[in-house]
């Protein structure tokens, strides 16, 4: 299972207890807690389900995944694969009861959206990774989808930003939103190879394959069926936004679909977004009221020393056997680098030598700061 590591992961952040409350104390609680979610989780009556979840445990007691969709000079197939990657554990673990238990009656998804958009394919498969989520817990009404916007959210950025939940779409005042247009650029080159004596060539079965290419000849025809095609690309966006804003943007539907942008208090006045807010602000309210804030991120195997993954991490800043076991071999580590680096210096090594003793010293301060 390609999300085992992960897991176990996720599990030993939810079952941590909150500061000053002791392991034991937190056990108790969380069983007393998982009984009684279980409860809401089954039961299939409103008032039923209201009365049960009035006596749940507030500490703690819904869970919000942090993660980044950021697309700025990266390559989309990677952008693409990550969120789908990240979607699907999250998933995963929603459908898995155990893990669900740990989460709280209610898990709540934060993005955070940095994009000027680009191909609409491509945003438009990432913004389908995203409605995966909500529509998962549609049915439960226990997956919340929020969207922070700090910076931008332009053309397909907001086609992935916009697929919050109702209520959900956050952008920080003097954030760029919208560009709902579509765009096409090109450079034909004919005229000149025509000058030059160069005859282009296509051979083509339809006249509407590749209607507008470099070395074509423009036509009147060829830009028609081009701007067709656009226009169809445009209704498709802006009926996405319809579907996914409702109501509070139908009074100014027309207005913020045809292309401009908008900065973040203009977008709020003209529905595009649902709160003014910076995604600090928004996280800070969530930890403040208790909720349990876990931030998910892709972990990048560094190709030089200690090859830790983020359960190592957990289990290193936890009090447990292995945790210490892992201390005092780093410290041994350092020692030996201490004398390697004595003997390499009669050998010329001493720059080497030096650069892989900071490296030992700076992890072994990581792992007593964290």
């Amino acid at each position: 299972n390609r999300y085992d590591k992960d897991s176990m992961a996720l599990k030993k952040a939810l079952e941590g207890p909150p500061d000053k409350v002791s392991k034991y104390s937190w056990a108790m609680a969380q069983n007393k807690r998982k009984a009684q979610l279980k409860k809401v989780l089954q039961a299939s009556k409103n008032g039923e389900k209201e009365i049960v979840r009035k006596r749940a445990v507030s500490r703690f007691s819904r869970t919000v995944i942090v993660m980044n969709v950021q697309t700025l000079d990266r390559d989309m197939d990677d952008v693409i694969s990550e969120l789908r990657d990240s979607v699907s554990f999250i998933l995963s673990q929603y459908h898995d009861e155990s893990a669900r238990l740990n989460m709280g009656k209610e898990l709540e998804v934060i993005v955070c959206v940095e994009s000027p958009g680009g191909v609409v394919q491509d945003f438009g498969l990432a913004a389908d990774q995203l409605a995966r989520l909500k529509d998962a817990g549609a049915y439960k009404d226990d997956i919340i989808l929020t969207v922070c916007v700090d910076k931008i959210a332009a053309s397909g950025g907001y086609m992935i930003a916009c697929q919050a939940s109702p209520g959900k779409l956050l952008a920080a005042p003097f954030a760029v939103l919208g560009s709902i247009g579509v765009l096409r650029e090109t450079i034909n080159i004919h005229d000149v190879l025509e000058k030059y004596g160069v005859q282009p060539l296509v051979l083509k079965a339809g006249d509407a394959k590749v209607p507008l290419t470099q070395t074509t000849k423009v036509t009147e025809e060829s830009i028609a069926i081009v701007q067709k095609n656009l226009e169809r690309a445009h209704d498709a966006f802006r009926e996405l936004v319809s579907k996914t804003r409702g109501q509070v943007i139908a009074e100014h539907f027309h207005n913020v679909t045809n292309g401009d942008i908008f900065l973040g208090k203009d977008a709020a006045r003209n529905g595009l977004v649902d709160q003014l807010m910076t995604s600090d602000e928004y996280i800070t309210q969530k930890i403040e009221a208790g909720d349990r804030v876990l931030k998910l991120h892709k972990y990048d195997r560094s190709r030089m020393g200690l090859r830790l993954s983020p359960l190592d991490l957990l289990l290193l800043k936890s009090n447990g056997l292995l945790g210490k076991s892992f201390t005092n071999h780093l410290h041994q580590l350092n020692k030996m680098a201490s004398k390697l680096k004595n003997i390499a210096m009669a050998f010329g090594f001493m720059k080497a030598l030096d650069t892989a003793l900071c490296f030992l010293s700076s992890n072994r301060q990581f792992y007593k700061n964290h």
